[in-house]
């Protein structure tokens, strides 16, 4: 038994527990059939502590000392159980029970937890049954139960090589509560010279019922190890977790410490709470990032107060209300107890006309923070929120407490909340007043909303307000309220690709979508369209000097045309009506399938506000339309995006000789070229325009 008392130290050492006592008897199961009642010795002992209270364990901890039971007589298999609390530290005096199956005999080493380390032991053998079969042992305790299984093999094929020691380390002795961190546990095995053993069977586990571990595998490798990563889980709270490592009969615990858990808020409102009158503290449990933790569960009392229990919401934020105690001239401390992390605040109970709070020193140093200077409206399914702070220090750099502020906020048309109202907040020990602000459902400009806070060492008097405070009391900052997307842009770079057949050309164009204070915004969906807004007539030719493809003559900065058209489509009904088909071509040209405009990808923008927009056209319609992008996004609040910038198409269009009307074809522009066709010899695929040469729109020649 040396080794198990060897073994329940180190688990000792991972979990305090508190020894309490119970006067039960614990029923085992095993001997000729499953269920059979197995009484172990010290059946029917007092409590160790003489009170004979009932222990509840919260869980069971069970590890088996070896994964297998030969049928060799006299072979036994031993299972230690540890009982824990809520926060998974060990607790003594639990009654416990054990039941068997399948002809094996269970005999308990007593009937309750050991009151120091939380543990208990039972031997396991065959019974009268020699039979390879898989057995199940089952413990419990209160209305805990916990199940595990082994098997009966035969000896012949079960004798596994065995280690003459077991070491067990971890990568660190802590790990913080992010979530985005792990522990690696490395398990060696050792012959009785201390060398490594490959193919040794190695059992990694984690007790605590959030945590994971992926092992490397059941046996050592080559260097004798086994290592597991071990993952904390869902649950951030401040806890230690074990690792144990088995191997036959040896066994091996090692422990780490969750640690991280803040209260980044307990607020006081109001700072002074009259005997008799309704208080509150506002409570924010953090992690090791201060990302909030929501739905832990936070425990609060004090004397002369109800106690009460609460969860913390998607903000990490839960509200204590109470009645002050009659009690003037007095302090209340209130503590809370969340996420493993204890915190205390003194409440001050009014006496007369006296605060009972001792007047502050004058700081030297003023700040005034914000936890995130963005935040989003609010819906009616949404509880966006950000912490202000407010934070004093003297001319030492140290804190300074009892600093009397009021927050307040404008320039958000009175929609958003102030955690603190219009009470008065105290610097606490660390010289930090903090509140919170829930926006309404209305934005703002960029940094439109300013948030106040003014601050005094002694009583605010009564006709005091942040309106009439002192310049030098007062500090500012700003934020911004973001709600739909405000704005949308649309460019693009010097690049044309080939379409997938070669026929083709393609060219890319970016659209970003942001809020107010230039944040992307994810998930806004993107309608494009192209207008053309006329065509050219004309051709190209080879200039020898500079060795590439022109036009002449120059019309306009894309270079060599002889006429310039409107789209003879005015009113863009895609019926020829009455004057439009200018050139008699029985069709209205440009031809609106010359240009194809899609979206790449999804159509709504990605996580960097971000969407892909290509024209798709043939190659030898390539500089003879001119197009016009617009680019719409679902709820955005400025103007479409245009490309070329320029007015929006306005219909009817100009028709031909219509004043005006080369300025407004100016605002578009012609479908790019590739620049590796006009300076390759052969002609190019747009040579001669596609709706003719001549220097007239009245004709297609």
């Amino acid at each position: 038994m040396k080794m198990f008392d060897l073994w329940g130290r180190r688990v000792a050492q991972a979990f305090v527990g508190t020894a309490l006592a119970v006067s039960l008897v614990a029923c085992g199961g095993g001997g000729g059939s499953a269920g059979t009642p197995v009484v172990g010795p010290g059946s029917g002992s007092s409590s160790p502590t003489g009170g004979g209270s009932t222990v509840t364990a919260a869980d069971l901890v069970v590890v088996l000392n070896k994964n297998a039971l030969t049928d060799a007589v006299g072979e036994t298999l031993t299972a230690t159980i540890t009982s824990i609390d809520a926060n998974r530290a060990a607790i003594g005096g639990a009654p416990v029970s054990f039941s068997i199956d399948s002809n094996a005999v269970v005999t308990p080493a007593g009937t309750t937890t050991d009151g120091t380390t939380g543990m208990l032991t039972a031997t396991i053998t065959r019974g009268s049954d020699v039979t390879p079969r898989p057995v199940k042992l089952t413990v419990t305790s209160g209305s805990v139960s916990k199940v595990v299984t082994f098997n009966v093999v035969q000896s012949a094929v079960t004798t596994d090589p065995q280690a003459s020691d077991l070491s067990l380390t971890l990568s660190a002795p802590s790990v913080d509560n992010t979530g985005s961190r792990t522990i690696t546990a490395t398990a060696t095995a050792v012959d009785q010279n201390r060398n490594a053993l490959a193919g040794i069977p190695i059992r990694l586990t984690v007790t605590d019922a959030s945590a994971t571990i992926l092992v490397s595998g059941t046996q050592t490798d080559a260097s004798g190890k086994v290592t597991g990563t071990v993952d904390i889980g869902q649950n951030r709270a401040d806890r230690p977790i074990a690792v144990v490592a088995t191997s036959g009969t040896l066994s091996r615990t090692v422990a780490f410490q969750v640690t991280g858990t803040q209260f980044t808020q307990a607020t006081i409102v109001p700072s002074v709470v009259a005997a008799g009158a309704t208080g509150s503290v506002q409570y924010k449990l953090a992690d090791a990032a201060a990302a909030p933790m929501a739905g832990v569960s936070i425990a609060v009392s004090g004397n002369g107060i109800t106690s009460a229990t609460g969860t913390t919401d998607l903000n990490g934020d839960y509200t204590f209300r109470f009645v002050a105690p009659n009690a003037p001239g007095t302090r209340l401390t209130i503590k809370a107890v969340g996420g493993g992390k204890e915190n205390n605040v003194e409440v001050p109970i009014a006496s007369g006309n006296s605060t009972q709070v001792p007047a502050a020193a004058t700081p030297a140093a003023k700040t005034l923070n914000l936890s995130a200077d963005v935040v989003s409206v609010n819906t009616d399914t949404t509880s966006n929120q950000i912490s202000i702070n407010a934070f004093f220090r003297d001319v030492a750099n140290a804190p300074v407490p009892n600093v009397r502020v009021m927050f307040g906020v404008t320039g958000d048309n009175l929609s958003g909340t102030v955690g603190s109202g219009t009470n008065t907040v105290l610097s606490d020990a660390g010289g930090s007043a903090t509140t919170t602000y829930r926006p309404g459902a209305v934005s703002s400009p960029t940094n439109g909303v300013t948030v106040r806070a003014c601050w005094k060492t002694s009583d605010f008097a009564p006709t005091d307000t942040i309106a009439n405070c002192p310049a030098g009391n007062l500090m500012t900052t700003t934020l911004t309220i973001v709600a739909n997307p405000v704005s949308i842009s649309i460019g693009t770079d010097a690049t044309i690709g080939t379409g997938a057949g070669g026929l083709t050309y393609v060219k890319k164009f970016v659209v970003m979508v942001v809020d107010s204070a230039g944040n992307p915004k994810a998930d806004v969906q993107i309608t494009p369209s192209v207008d053309l807004g006329g065509y050219g007539k004309g051709f190209w030719e080879w200039n020898a000097g500079p060795k590439k493809w022109e036009r002449a003559p120059d019309f306009g900065s894309m270079g060599a045309l002889t006429a310039i058209c409107p789209n003879e489509d005015l009113n863009r009904n895609g019926v020829i009506d009455t004057g439009e088909d200018v050139n008699g071509s029985k069709q209205l040209d440009p031809r609106k399938s010359d240009v194809s405009i899609a979206v790449v990808g999804a159509t709504k923008t990605d996580a960097t506000g971000i969407a892909v927009l290509q024209l798709e056209y043939p190659a030898n319609i390539a500089s003879w339309v001119k197009y016009k992008i617009t680019v719409t996004a679902a709820g955005v609040l400025s103007p479409p995006a245009y490309f070329p910038l320029g007015t929006p198409v306005t219909l009817p269009s100009l028709p031909l000789g219509a004043v005006n009307a080369f300025d407004y074809l100016y605002t578009y522009d012609w479908l790019p070229v590739s620049a590796a066709a006009v300076a390759a010899e052969s002609p190019p695929a747009f040579v001669n325009g596609l709706y003719g040469v001549s220097g007239s729109c009245a004709d297609t020649r």
